[in-house]
Order: C-alpha cells, then structure tokens, then sequence
C-alpha cells in the first residue's frame, strides 16, 4: 500500500466520523451505531458477528500459515454532554454528543478493515476487529470478554487507539503503564430534616456533605505520592425544600492513581474521612467504593517498539515515545489478560483555534490526517511478527 492509495480514502473516513459525530448514543444504547457498522462492513464483503445487542466483532484473515492474530478495538458510545459546537455535522442527539473522539475511532477502524479486506491475499497476519459498546460506563469489556471476543481465534496480540488534540498531528505511544487503576465513588449522607425555624431539631446533610467534599480536595493536596492520583465528586443531589433542612445528601465521584497501591491506600484513608464526618455532624455516611479498580493498561514493550518504528516513517518527528502518568482510565485493560497490547494516542490539535479537552461540549479534533492514522495501524499490523 502506498501513502497516495492511503489519501484516497481520506474523504470515507471523513463522511464516517461526521455520520458518527451527528448520531451518538450512550452506552447500552448504540443501536443506530451497531446498525451502521455492521452494514459497512456487510456491504464491503465482511462477515460479521454480533455480541450482546450491540458489540460487533469481525475476523479478516490471512493466509500466511505463521500469521499472527491481532485484534484492533474501537469504541463506538458517546457521553451525555450537550454538543457546543456549531458545525454542519451537529450531534442531533439532544444532550449527547461523541466528546471523547469514539466517532473518529470508528471511522478509522472501518476504514482499516475495508483496507485489509481488499487487501487480504497480502496480509500478513490475521485482523480481529472489535467494535465494543459501553466504554465510558465500563461495562461494555465485560460483555465482548464474556462473548468470547478473544477466543476463536485467539488474539495473540490487542491494539487500541485514542485521539486527543493537545497537540498537532501526531502520536505517541509509552512504555509500561498507559493508564490509571481507576474506581468509581457513591456517597449516601444522611441527616434528619426539620424546618429551619427549629434548626436545632434537624441534621443538616447539606453541611455536612460540603466538609465531605473539602476534605477529598484536600486530600489531593496533602496525600503525597511520586506518581499522580485524583479523587473528586463529580454530581451531588440534596435537599427537598428551601424552608426544609435537608436530610439526605447523594454523591457520585471517581478514585484513580497511577499506582493500585496508591488508590488502595486513598480508599482507606476516605473511609476515614466519612468516619470523621459522621462522628462531627452526627449523620451517617453510607459509602459505595470500588475496592478493586480496574487496573492500568500495561504496554508491551515489543508493540511499543514496533509501533514506534512504524509511526516515525509516517510522522517523523510527530511519532513520540513519552513518559506520561495518565489519569484515565479503560477497562480495555482486562484484554491484556488475553493478550499482549499497546495503546496508541493520536494528537489532533485544529490549528489557530481554542481546543476544548475530551468530555467538554466544544470537543473536536483536526481531521485533516485520518488516513496516515490508519496507515499507522495498518503498519503496523503487518509488521508484528
């Protein structure tokens, strides 16, 4: 394949990820999405198998008897945060909106595995395509896990790939670990209502919720480790009335750390902070903590050096091998139980204009270069061994 039959398909990628961008749909939900896919594959001559109502996995495969198997997973949910942007390919999708790039992840893996299939007889390892839903909930691992998407044939190897626009085209790819062990956060503060001419007869959890949540943001200033952590709260609900002493307060949050041991210790010391709480406002404080969070992606060192080798033919200076600590998270990590895996980010700042991060509602990348991250891809899968 040569980097101008790479171009031609520069425009499909585009159409894709503008039809994805225009209809999102949360995860559990990727109807449409599932449809979609499914019939762009079907149509390009690739057979397809559902798993679940809306995960999608579909097998090209080589004839090379040492053929590698190699599975490439692509996203398909979107998050429910209103669309800011004004452009002509608008979420429809009132109050949904692809802010984290899965549109743009699903064009580029289509396209790929049209690529692979016109090109079968020279393939050199057998392609895996996963088309999973319910990322951003992280339910949607379990469900192709549980299908047997690694299985039959077994994956030997697993990519993944992301889009961020922090900075111009380009990728970047680390060793060791790619991500955070992250866990998910529910607080139930309960009080006693009263009306606030006899304050002294209630127990205010709105007040007691409020030291709750200084005290997790203090603790990100005071815990100390040499790799980074977060905890926060993220929505809060509370209160019956304006005269009314609120009863009960209701929380939801996140724990993450580029370390487990990290995130085991902060899971500790909260339980002490809610201890703390019910003991100074006499509430009670019922906590709902994952205990075990999903581990960090771990790159395997071999596929870091592959791609490398790959991305700085295609982006030279672009392809850079960094040492970040990332603070999300993905539970695409339970496929590297299976296999051994690499997770690629690709940057796609828009030039000469304010780029909102993922999970804002101005979210939105340069598409200019599409096609050289699917040559990236396809690089690379022919180049494992």
């Amino acid at each position: 394949m040569k980097t101008t039959k790479f171009k031609n398909y520069q425009n499909e990628i585009v159409e894709l990820r503008r039809y994805f961008h225009a209809h999102p749909e949360l995860s559990l939900k990727e109807y449409s999405t599932a449809d979609y896919i499914e019939k762009y594959l079907n149509k390009n001559g690739i057979v397809t198998k559902r798993i679940g109502e809306c995960g999608i996995t579909a097998v090209i495969y080589s004839g090379n008897p040492g053929a590698k198997v190699i599975a490439v997973r692509a996203e398909m949910d979107a998050i429910a945060v209103k669309e800011e942007n004004d452009i002509e390919y608008k979420s429809l999708n009132k109050e949904v909106s692809h802010a984290c790039g899965h549109d743009a992840i699903m064009a580029c893996a289509l396209v790929l595995a049209k690529i692979c299939n016109e090109n079968k007889s020279e393939l050199k390892n057998t392609i895996k395509f996963i088309f999973q839903p319910a990322e951003e909930n992280g339910e949607g691992t379990d469900i192709m896990l549980n299908g047997g998407v690694m299985k039959s044939p077994d994956v030997d190897y697993f990519i993944m790939f992301h889009f961020v626009n922090d900075a111009p085209y380009g990728m970047e790819v680390q060793y060791g670990s790619a991500s955070a062990a992250i866990g998910k956060m529910e607080v139930a503060i309960k009080g006693k209502s009263a009306h606030w001419c006899n304050s002294d007869k209630g127990t205010d959890a709105i007040v007691a919720s409020s030291e709750f949540i200084l005290k997790l943001n203090e603790l990100n200033s005071t815990y100390t480790s040499d790799l980074p952590f977060i905890t926060g709260i993220g929505t809060i609900n509370g209160g019956s009335a304006k005269n009314v002493i609120a009863s009960d307060v209701y929380m939801e949050g996140t724990l993450r750390a580029a370390k487990p041991e990290d995130y085991h210790k902060l899971y500790n010391i909260i339980f002490d902070i809610a201890s703390q709480i019910e003991e100074k406002y006499n509430v009670k404080v019922e906590m709902d903590i994952t205990k075990e969070p999903i581990p960090p992606i771990i790159n395997d060192k071999y596929l870091v050096d592959t791609t490398l080798e790959c991305g700085s033919k295609i982006w030279n200076k672009n392809c850079r091998l960094v040492d970040k600590h990332f603070l999300s998270g993905d539970s695409a990590a339970y496929y590297f139980n299976y296999a051994k895996g690499v997770f690629i980010v690709f940057t796609a700042e828009i030039e000469k204009e304010t780029n909102y991060p993922i999970h804002n509602g101005k979210f939105n990348m340069d598409e200019s270069r599409y096609y050289d991250v699917v040559k990236t891809l396809y690089s690379l899968i022919e180049k494992i061994k």
